[in-house]
């Protein structure tokens, strides 16, 4: 019962929405709106993906050599930094437990 009484009222709203031409034309206007706003986002989503593929293609090619020379230098010193580390903290370790009164020799 209440199915019909609302699907009569919804037949009833669209046709009254029907008959007013000025609604019917200004539901027009803005779904055409929508439609161009929709295709201009797309366009410039577009176009800065494919800016971003062409200078991504274009660095890796140009670069490339310079990149692995900073990317060597980088792992270079992480290298010696880690080393120098664990050896001057295992000598501190040595010297301090020497120096130790407290342990057992």
């Amino acid at each position: 019962m209440r199915q019909n009484s609302d699907a009569s009222l919804l037949a009833s709203r669209v046709a009254e929405f029907k008959s007013d031409p000025e609604k019917l034309r200004q539901a027009s206007e803005f779904v055409d709106e929508l439609i161009q706003q929709a295709k201009r986002e797309a366009e410039l989503k577009q176009k800065e993906k494919d800016r971003s593929n062409i200078d991504d293609d274009d660095g890796d090619a140009g670069n490339l050599k310079r990149r692995l020379g900073r990317a060597r230098g980088f792992v270079l010193r992480m290298f010696d930094a880690l080393c120098n580390c664990t050896q001057t903290a295992a000598a501190a370790a040595r010297t301090t437990a020497r120096n130790n009164p407290f342990t057992k020799r």
